[in-house]
């Protein structure tokens, strides 16, 4: 990993640690200008009272939104792989993956 590549997943994780994400369920890659996201995201609470499972899914699609967005922001990065087991895109949204 060059110092460039160490950066930019430095960057990456700042990203996601600002959204309230549980870096410890992720592993992050960056190789050349693409960054490999993979794992269980999880978004901590920080509410007093459990919100409604389908708020709390509509936040958590909302805030990959926004990693997406902000990680498309860094000029270095050309391409951005999700592999996540509980969320998957569906077109232009985040949809969480039922597991049967």
């Amino acid at each position: 990993m060059t110092l460039e590549e160490l950066r930019v997943m430095r960057i990456v994780q700042g990203i996601l640690v600002r959204n309230y994400v549980n870096t410890q369920k992720l592993d992050v890659q960056v190789i050349g200008s693409s960054v490999y996201i993979e794992g269980e995201l999880e978004i901590f609470e920080y509410h007093t009272k459990r919100p409604d499972p389908v708020e709390r899914d509509l936040e958590t699609a909302r805030a990959l939104l926004c990693i997406e967005k902000f990680i498309r922001m860094i000029g270095e990065i050309s391409y951005i792989e999700f592999k996540l087991r509980n969320w998957q895109r569906l077109g232009t949204r985040w949809a969480r993956k039922h597991v049967y």
